[in-house]
């Protein structure tokens, strides 16, 4: 009997165990999910604040130009 509950106990743990990997797993998929998010928002973001400046400084030099 007392060998009987600590495999009951032993199991339960196991079974514990194998749960909060599996969760762990899974938390670690969407933290990465959410880097890759993040990264991809960034560049984009980025890509058009280059582009915004790259309009601004030719609309500068056409109109430095015109007042020649």
């Amino acid at each position: 009997m007392f060998l009987d509950q600590e495999l009951k106990n032993i199991q339960e743990a196991k079974n514990r165990l194998g749960i909060c990997c599996d969760l762990r797993r899974r938390l670690i998929n969407l933290e990465v999910q959410d880097l890759r998010f993040r990264v991809r928002r960034t560049f984009s973001n980025l890509t058009l604040g280059l582009a915004l400046a790259e309009q601004l400084l030719s609309f500068l030099r056409e109109r430095k130009g015109r007042r020649r």
